[in-house]
């Protein structure tokens, strides 16, 4: 028995992560329709790039987009090239970015803790709800906060001082560092924007400040990794603006100003909306959490440097977005990285006796989590028993929460499960059993929210898009236009397969709603929009849907 115990122990801990992060954020993927607005805006841009081979531009119904950089989309366009162009495809390159962070972080955790805290640091990203959903998604974040984790964490490296290298292996192992930092963040940069670059900027400023000055950076080494990153963003911003002269730079500008100084399409918020979006969302780490920040004398003068470098992450993360006016839950993902950092942190010191179990931990725990398997609970009571939803007063609501969905009264062992598990897991960390209530956390944890992922999510989609996308998906195989009008959506270009266009007039709105088209034209709107619709004598109404109204144009039409 002791051999086998050996061998087990003996086994490379990146190889069971690999496998854990493959079993939780691989299986489902494609379980579900893309939603709207990112995750089929982003799919589809990847899909036109498959259509066109114009694989510098990122498109939206094959013309320029620009609000976003292609980097994101050349990984999904990738996989789209192998798996097809599916659900699946769209999700999988943030699939692997999981597993990748898992390692990365577990890799970052070893070094500088030992290898529990890494193992910790890397089940806490894979288990905890937000960062294990947003790994299953097709967003581009997942993306873009792992390579500016990776830039400000070589950057962290230069900052210390290793007092085993010689002069000669410190000032190359300097250059390589600042180097891989600089890449990093090039493609942070080619993933969604210049806040990639003022996020750095302002982390690695405060630790400047806070080190009095000292952070073994100089002039040459900040012109070095300017230089690289211009390099990096040079190399495809030159073709494009060659394509396309300053188009995409002006435009972009214009739109992270609005982001900024606006709140985009309605996402707007209170200040503290990120603060308690990290804190309810990223459980259980955000509760793990809430007693590290404390300093600790045992720790070494690297650990401590590092969960400074954390903590002012996580701060600058809350403030910044928090300042701006779009306020969007996943926004504020970087704050995964030190969150989890900081609940590996807490538990790294629980198992060593530092420090102990409290009423800080288990009232948070029981109310959010609680929260979660009570929220979830009563949403299957409800869809099962088919209650009638009396809050919904918009014409739309009423009409979705009207839809046919099948729900059984078994999927009530999700939440039960899980409330179960955290009792479990409260009541073993009491006993000083840390491993076994831990992992007990975690996992009933990632097992409600990878089931919860599985079979409410699906149900839920029948609510909200469904009908759209049926409709959409109906009319695939025909030669026709579809269009939706008094509502923002990308289903129709991407469930559609719109195909790039032939003339003008396909993409000329005013000749598809009043022309003499001659392919059938169809459009989708809402039931509380309806009466708005000014050409509506020029259509006739098909049938009605979950709060969707489907159209189609009368035939032998002459321009309006």
């Amino acid at each position: 028995m002791s051999s086998v115990i050996k061998r087990f122990t003996d086994f490379p801990h990146w190889v069971l992560l690999v496998i854990i992060g493959s079993l939780v954020f691989i299986p489902f993927l494609g379980n579900v329709h893309l939603f709207d607005w990112d995750e089929i805006n982003f799919a589809e841009s990847a899909r036109e790039m498959l259509a066109t081979h114009h694989f510098r531009t990122v498109q939206i119904n094959f013309q320029p987009f620009y609000e976003k950089p292609p980097f994101y989309m050349w990984l999904q366009a990738l996989s789209m090239s192998y798996f097809g162009v599916n659900e699946f495809a769209a999700r999988f390159p943030n699939a692997i970015m999981g597993i990748v962070t898992m390692i990365t972080v577990y890799n970052v955790g070893r070094r500088y803790f030992d290898k529990a805290f890494g193992v910790w640091w890397a089940l806490l990203f894979a288990c905890s709800i937000f960062p294990q959903m947003y790994f299953k998604s097709g967003i581009i974040d997942p993306v873009f906060n792992y390579f500016i984790f990776l830039s400000l964490y070589f950057l962290f490296i230069i900052s210390i001082k290793d007092e085993f290298e010689s002069n000669k292996m410190r000032r190359k192992n300097h250059r390589w560092y600042l180097v891989a930092s600089a890449l990093a963040a090039g493609i942070a940069i080619l993933t969604k924007g210049p806040v990639a670059l003022g996020l750095i900027v302002v982390v690695v400023t405060i630790i400047l400040l806070i080190n009095r000055g000292k952070l073994n950076f100089n002039l040459g080494d900040l012109i070095l990794w300017l230089v690289v990153i211009i390099l990096v963003i040079a190399a495809w911003l030159s073709i494009e603006i060659r394509a396309n002269g300053l188009a995409f730079v002006d435009n972009f500008i214009a739109y992270q100003i609005r982001l900024f100084r606006t709140e985009d399409a309605g996402h707007g918020g209170p200040i503290y909306f990120h603060l308690i979006a990290l804190l309810i969302g990223c459980f259980p780490a955000s509760v793990l959490c809430l007693d590290a920040f404390r300093r600790n004398p045992d720790d070494t003068h690297h650990q401590l440097s590092f969960k400074r470098w954390m903590i002012v992450l996580l701060v600058v993360v809350l403030v910044v977005f928090s300042i701006v006016k779009t306020k969007i839950i996943h926004y504020s993902s970087l704050g995964y990285f030190p969150i989890t950092f900081l609940g590996a942190y807490y538990i790294h010191h629980l198992q060593e006796r530092r420090w102990h179990w409290t009423w800080r931990q288990i009232v948070p725990i029981s109310i959010i989590g609680g929260a979660f398997a009570l929220a979830v609970g009563l949403l299957i009571c409800w869809g099962a028993t088919n209650v009638p939803f009396i809050l919904a007063s918009l014409p739309f609501i009423q009409d979705a929460l009207a839809a046919r969905v099948y729900w059984g009264l078994g999927e009530i062992a999700i939440p039960i499960i899980f409330a179960v598990g955290l009792i479990a897991a409260i009541v073993l960390t009491a006993r000083d059993k840390v491993t076994a209530g831990i992992a007990t956390l975690l996992i009933s944890t990632c097992l409600f929210t990878n089931l919860s992922l599985a079979l409410i999510v699906p149900r839920i989609e029948k609510y909200s898009q469904a009908a759209m996308i049926e409709f959409i998906e109906s009319r695939k195989l025909e030669d026709c236009y579809i269009e939706v009008v008094g509502f923002k959506s990308y289903a129709q270009l991407f469930y559609k397969d719109k195909k790039p266009p032939q003339s003008p007039k396909d993409l000329d709105l005013n000749y598809i709603y009043f022309g003499p088209t001659t392919k059938p034209v169809y459009i989708i709107t809402k039931v509380d929009k309806i009466q708005s619709l000014v050409y509506q004598d020029h259509f006739t109404e098909l049938y009605r849907k979950n709060g969707f109204v489907f159209l189609k144009k009368n035939d032998m039409l002459t321009p309006h």
